[in-house]
């Protein structure tokens, strides 16, 4: 029997329905939060996710890779924010990181662990509070959090902490953590969250979210150990391992723009890149990272071009045509060519959806039956010209049209206007030098 994904989507504010139509016009790219308001034609991938991951699997400690494969405009952002949405429903901890070669190299692992740490998440149900990122943040909010669990109002008081929170501190240094440096940044950077200890906190902070601390400074705390490239992954390890041992159901780390990643220079670097992959495929499966689920993005050149060249990765990768679905749901390529709905129709529902959050945003009277041809006209062109899946550029055209009928009035548009439309919105975001040249991009990209 068919299940229909518990999202509990909350009613969408018209404040919040024009910051989703402003990200989309200004860039095409999906916005932070409202992901769900306009989502269609992924809903038995998340469900499968749901149903053999996040509410099976992982809560019972186990962890997995999976490596989400699209062309550039598929959705390959869209979907990860669908993942982070579902993994906060189950009580995951999330943290997104984009992957490029200047600023999160995967080739360093120092640089993965730094911006994993500084891109960890604190959230919180209520929509009217932005969500707090980085792991001294998250684990200050989890602190307070506790405090509130434990009832203990004042945590520092005549020269002692609240015997109630002692307790809570002293079972940190009882957790299963690979690296005994990075539990002790834990608990003292903890202890001093306690006492009101702000230089402590400030140092234990830095160290935490990897920045250049060194041994000698944290020594006094029994953190013996500068964190560097030498350890980086086992520290990233133990970030996953304490994150679970604090009684959350585990960590979702998501890469994004996973091209980036392959596309770093020398074959030298491509090389550690790939190695540093597989080793995260192998930390998975051997239980050294419990609940946790590592996704990343890439473009199917990775799994047919990149992973080839090193038969290790392939392996574990596995083939292409071998794809994550409900009668497979443990294969480790999630692709988003194999959808619930085909491309035209997939665009033609997120036009629908569009128009109403647009309607909601600025309230403006369209006709529904005009709106709905000029939805399937942009939507089959854009799957002509560009791809099945040319999400980024039809949703952004979209926009642009309901922008320019709310200005002047309502008015069908026919093939030669979309076409110049879909060419001009390509040429914003591939940067293409000449808009007559047509589209950069056909149907085979």
């Amino acid at each position: 029997m068919t299940r229909e994904i518990n999202t509990e989507t909350p009613v969408l504010t018209q404040r919040d329905a024009r910051h989703i139509v402003r990200m989309i016009g200004e860039s095409g790219l999906p916005p932070s939060k409202g992901i769900s308001h306009y989502n269609v034609g992924n809903s038995s991938l998340l469900r499968t996710l749901e149903d053999y991951y996040f509410q099976d699997f992982l809560k019972d400690g186990g962890g997995s890779f999976k490596l989400v494969v699209g062309d550039y405009g598929a959705g390959k952002s869209h979907f990860l924010l669908c993942v982070r949405d579902l993994a906060w429903r189950s009580g995951f901890v999330v943290s997104r990181t984009d992957l490029s070669p200047k600023e999160c190299p995967y080739d360093n692992q120092l640089a993965v662990y730094q911006s994993v740490a500084r891109n960890i998440i604190w959230h919180t149900e209520d929509v009217t509070i932005e969500d707090d990122t980085g792991l001294d943040v998250f684990l200050e909010n989890h602190f307070n959090q506790t405090c509130l669990k434990l009832g203990v109002a004042v945590p520092f008081e005549g020269g002692e902490i609240d015997p109630r929170l002692q307790g809570w501190l002293d079972s940190i240094l009882q957790a299963r953590v690979e690296s005994r440096s990075f539990q002790y940044a834990v608990h003292a950077f903890l202890n001093a969250l306690a006492r009101g200890d702000k230089a402590q906190r400030a140092l234990l902070g830095s160290y935490l979210i990897g920045e250049p601390i060194t041994a000698r400074q944290t020594q006094a705390f029994n953190v013996n150990e500068k964190m560097d490239k030498s350890n980086a992954f086992r520290m990233l390890r133990s970030l996953c391992q304490m994150i679970h041992e604090l009684g959350h159901s585990g960590t979702v780390l998501l890469f994004d723009e996973g091209e980036r990643m392959v596309s770093i220079g020398s074959s030298k670097q491509e090389k550690i890149a790939c190695d540093n992959l597989r080793e995260v495929i192998d930390r998975c499966a051997d239980g050294k990272l419990p609940g946790t689920l590592f996704v990343y993005a890439v473009p199917p050149r990775f799994v047919t071009d990149i992973a080839p060249k090193y038969p290790a990765l392939s392996q574990r990768v596995g083939k292409r045509a071998d794809v994550f679905s409900r009668k497979n749901p443990f294969s480790t390529i999630i692709s988003l060519e194999d959808l619930d709905l085909p491309g035209v129709e997939l665009l033609r529902q997120i036009g629908a959806r569009l128009l109403a959050i647009y309607e909601i945003a600025y309230e403006p009277h369209f006709t529904a039956s005009l709106q709905s041809k000029n939805i399937a006209m942009l939507s089959e062109q854009c799957a002509a010209l560009l791809s099945d899946h040319a999400r980024r550029e039809f949703v952004k055209a979209w926009v642009n049209f309901l922008n320019e009928q709310r200005a002047d009035g309502e008015r069908p548009y026919g093939e030669e206007s979309v076409i110049s439309e879909i060419r001009k919105v390509h040429e914003e975001i591939e940067g293409s030098s000449s808009a007559s040249s047509g589209p950069a991009r056909s149907k085979e990209y």
